[in-house]
């Protein structure tokens, strides 16, 4: 049995294969324009899957990198406050000390306190700094308020939070970008560790407090110590609790003054009749420092209480100065850990486009050849096409 095969089903096939070379082709041609092996998923489904995912992480990566980028921006702003508030407060303690040289005139302590008044300006202006965004680099979380209020007494007041933000700089690394304002400049130290004195000396003594701690973290009574000297030369000591003796007897340079969890030492030498008053405090804030300076500056130089509080407040501000120092520390551990973790994500991006360029570039040699194929199978399909519609009975009549 003969089959009959329709005219149009052949010119139908043979422009179908004509159609197909001509796809080819075209597809030849968008990867030689664009460089890419896979521009469709049609093109390879396997490695069209890893490319998305390696896209997905770059872009990623960019994200981290950006995020890398504005908390370096703040943390570097951070450092360099900072540091210029260290520089303040180590030229403020010097000033301080130079006010206790007895050898000062009435007009040379005038003159330092407008120096340290100076220094006390720019120490505000450094504290309510802001970062290239406008937000204020000291005020916790809320970076739009103003962290730090002066009044007209030198009183500071603290308007911001003691919580700090964080950026994620990679899937399991969070980074702090901001430090509250009252742990940098409110919350140090004390340099005599759990009491602040306040003194009441004779002309001409030069006693000073070394230490004074207390274990029992319960105990917030206030104490104060008296100081005799006979005759003979001797000197006892009185120790009060809430303004009751409660330990008195010869004073031993070597061990201070000891009662119960209490324990005080002294140096310098002191005069009949010196008292010192010790108030709990574990920390203080390098603005009441300043404010202290500048008031004891107007007392005279022959004032033995007000020589001795110069010398506390310049123990102050060399704990202030430690305290920004570690500040500033911890803000260069951070910018480290920032420079780390961008070239982390850096190098990553290195092998992801690696692997994507593995993947999706295309190997021109390669496409080359399938271009010329495809191209003389089309021609092929076009000359075959060019007789099947030319066929006809006709012509063998």
């Amino acid at each position: 049995m003969i089959s009959r095969i329709a005219s149009f089903h052949n010119y139908q096939s043979v422009s179908n294969d004509m159609m197909r070379q001509q796809v080819k082709l075209q597809d030849n041609q968008d990867q030689l324009a664009t460089g890419k092996r896979v521009l469709t998923s049609g093109d390879d489904p396997v490695s069209s899957i890893y490319i998305q995912n390696f896209r997905q992480q770059d872009k990623q990566l960019d994200q981290y990198i950006d995020s890398i980028t504005l908390a370096r921006n703040r943390q570097t702003r951070a450092e360099i406050a900072v540091d210029d508030a260290e520089q303040l407060v180590d030229s403020a303690k010097r000033k301080t000390m130079e006010m206790i040289n007895g050898s000062l005139s009435d007009d040379d302590r005038t003159a330092h306190r407008q120096d340290l008044k100076g220094l006390y300006d720019n120490f505000m202006n450094l504290v309510n700094a802001k970062d290239e965004s406008g937000n204020f680099l000291f005020s916790g979380t809320q970076s739009s308020k103003q962290p730090f209020y002066r009044d007209s007494a030198l009183n500071v007041r603290y308007a911001g939070d003691s919580y700090h933000r964080t950026s994620q700089v990679a899937p399991a690394v969070e980074v702090q970008t901001s430090d509250p304002g009252d742990q940098v400049f409110m919350e140090i130290k004390n340099p005599f560790g759990d009491y602040q004195p306040e003194y009441s000396l004779e002309s001409g003594s030069v006693l000073l407090l070394a230490q004074a701690t207390n274990t029992n973290n319960a105990d917030n009574s206030d104490y104060a110590v008296s100081f005799s000297v006979d005759g003979a030369g001797q000197t006892t000591y009185e120790l009060t609790q809430n303004g009751s003796v409660v330990s008195s007897g010869v004073y031993d340079p070597q061990n201070g003054v000891q009662w119960g969890t209490l324990s005080l030492s002294f140096e310098g030498e002191m005069m009949d009749g010196d008292t010192i008053a010790l108030e709990r405090q574990d920390t203080f804030n390098v603005f009441d420092a300043f404010k202290k300076g500048i008031e004891l500056s107007h007392e005279s130089i022959f004032n033995a209480s007000a020589t001795a509080e110069l010398h506390q407040v310049t123990e102050q501000f060399s704990a202030a100065f430690k305290h920004l120092n570690k500040a500033r520390s911890e803000v260069g551990t951070r910018l480290t850990t920032l420079d780390r973790q961008e070239s982390m994500h850096k190098d990553f991006k290195l092998v992801l486009n690696r692997s994507l360029g593995t993947m999706e570039d295309l190997d021109y040699s390669t496409a080359v050849i399938d271009m010329n194929e495809n191209m003389l199978a089309l021609q092929a399909s076009q000359q075959a096409f060019a007789k099947t519609k030319d066929l006809s009975l006709f012509n063998y009549i």
